[in-house]
């Protein structure tokens, strides 16, 4: 009996055609991503009388912090962000504390190789809970680069509609 396979009418994405997005804006030059990943985990759950069985249900959704990168420059993106979580801690139980205005949704578009949006992942809920500003190294001869660490209250993946190109074929 032989083995059979579905092939791809089209090639897959490149993980290198994304674009970020907060309060409406594309935040220049982010070059990487990492976290978008969750887990669910698992509950061992026994019924009573029946010592030979154990099924397993879904527990709590856990979500990775989200870590973005970027060559750092004159754009104060992240470090402005990050003053809005400073300013809430500092608040203290004061009028400011009112204004939790530090969580933000933000938007993650990804393109193919002729900028057809593809995917748009949302992301709820963000706020900065780390900011590194680049590794210094006089004899290194690299770009400085600037890392947001996000915090957030999970994701959904929306389609972003068929490509042209690939719903010709």
């Amino acid at each position: 009996m032989g083995f059979t396979a579905t092939v791809l009418q089209y090639d897959p994405y490149r993980k290198f055609k994304f674009l970020v997005k907060w309060d409406d804006t594309y935040v220049a030059g982010v070059s990487k991503l990492t976290g978008l990943s969750r887990a669910i985990e698992v509950v061992d759950w026994r019924t009573g009388g029946d010592a030979n069985f154990l099924a397993k249900l879904p527990g709590l959704t856990t979500y990775e912090p989200l870590s973005l990168e970027r060559g750092m420059s004159h754009d104060t993106t992240f470090m402005n962000w990050m003053r809005l979580v400073n300013t809430y801690q500092a608040a203290g139980g004061t009028d400011a504390e009112s204004f939790h205005n530090f969580r933000k949704d933000m938007l993650i578009e990804i393109y193919n190789l002729v900028s057809e949006k593809v995917l748009a992942i949302e992301v709820f809920k963000c706020w900065p809970s780390k900011v590194v500003l680049g590794e210094w190294d006089a004899t290194a001869n690299e770009l400085a680069i600037e890392t947001l660490e996000l915090q957030h209250e999970g994701w959904k993946v929306s389609d972003g509609g068929r490509p042209q190109m690939e719903a010709e074929r």
